[in-house]
């Protein structure tokens, strides 16, 4: 389903780009679709990268003051994986069927539990994450909220972008999501300060990646300002061509995102309800992938068989329960992970994109109802 992700016209493009440019490392083009991004997101600052996996860890390693933190039980590796690698103590909370959002009951118990100071919670599967309860918590605990949006571009709360709520956020464009710059994520944020500080950790903590009028006050005497290390960082920088084509495809992703959304109504209208789950929280959602969500475990095999004869990928649902997972043997699993269970054991998902028809969704139904 992503074979065309990339159109021969962008094709074309960028190979033009690539034998006119002088310059193909991080430059110009870099700064341009990191200010696009930020018009099209309603933020102050975005800061691009090679990949959403380094966004997540740019973030954590920004916040590494904070210690103990919650993601959702069903969420991808390199949500956690951070947290982890900085000595931050992590609980996984039990998610929601309605849009894989943590369990609130669950959360409000750890939130008091385990004196939490930072949830990184992620928008799955297009799905929005946020509401009113969620962030009224979040206040009431003094907790940092986070945002992982690397599967949801676009997706809303309240006419709003998710993205734009916690104190930063993370964005993948990966070949296979929204919009592609064949590997690359965003962080962003409108906290200047914590801006700054991801400049920083993109190139390697150089003093000479911050703004011009920003490095006087930070210049060290007698250190050349060229190779002046001011924090620790990493080597994520992403590169020109990444870029031009993230501004190839910027222009697009309303209209992509509004079609995966039609398509998706489609599918849920027309899955056999007493067999699957179908009743998603749609308001908002910026639609990744269609959830196959069977109520009976033993209806498994059946749909592995269908999608196989059609010749449909599938994937897990994200990761399923991560307390199943050896990433996680150090993670004490102590509050409820029924449903993240559920889901590990009775939902995988099938790719959306443009080139998808209506009736490919309604043979696809008509299909999956025999199981």
């Amino acid at each position: 389903m992503t074979d065309d992700a990339i159109t021969q016209p962008e094709r074309e493009d960028l190979s033009r780009f690539i034998l006119t440019s002088d310059k193909l490392s991080q430059g110009p083009c870099v700064r341009l679709f990191e200010k696009q991004w930020s018009e099209w997101m309603g933020c102050k600052y975005s800061v691009f990268v090679n990949s959403g996996s380094s966004a997540n860890l740019m973030l954590v390693r920004a916040f590494s003051n904070l210690k103990n933190w919650v993601a959702q039980s069903c969420t991808w590796s390199t949500t956690i994986s951070p947290i982890i690698q900085n000595n931050g103590s992590i609980t996984l909370c039990d998610v929601s069927f309605k849009d894989f959002s943590p369990d609130l009951v669950e959360l409000e118990k750890i939130f008091k539990e385990q004196n939490t100071q930072c949830l990184f919670l992620t928008h799955l599967l297009g799905f929005c994450a946020l509401s009113d309860d969620l962030l009224d918590l979040c206040d009431k605990y003094d907790v940092t909220l986070l945002e992982d949006c690397c599967e949801s571009h676009g997706a809303t709360f309240k006419g709003k972008k998710v993205g734009t709520f916690g104190k930063g956020s993370s964005f993948s464009f990966f070949y296979g999501h929204h919009m592609t710059t064949i590997e690359g994520g965003m962080v962003c944020t409108d906290d200047e300060e914590l801006y700054h500080e991801l400049l920083l950790l993109r190139s390697h903590g150089l003093l000479r990646e911050l703004p011009e009028n920003n490095r006087k006050d930070r210049q060290i005497p007698g250190v050349n300002s060229a190779f002046c290390f001011l924090r620790d960082g990493y080597n994520l920088r992403n590169t020109e061509i990444n870029a031009r084509l993230g501004i190839l495809q910027l222009p697009q992703l309303d209209e992509a995102i509004e079609y995966r959304n039609k398509l998706l109504g489609i599918f849920l209208d027309n899955l056999d309800s007493d067999k699957y789950i179908t009743d998603y929280k749609t308001d908002g959602c910026s639609n990744f992938a269609f959830p196959i969500f069977v109520k009976k475990r033993e209806l498994m095999s059946n749909v592995y068989d269908i999608l196989n004869k059609k010749q449909v990928e599938y994937r897990p649902c994200i990761a399923g329960n991560l307390h199943n997972h050896p990433l996680t043997k150090d993670i004490p699993n102590t509050y409820s992970d029924k449903n993240a269970e559920m889901i590990h054991n009775n939902c995988i998902y099938i790719g959306n994109h443009k080139d998808v028809s209506p009736e490919d969704v309604l043979n696809l139904c008509k299909e999956l109802n025999t199981v």
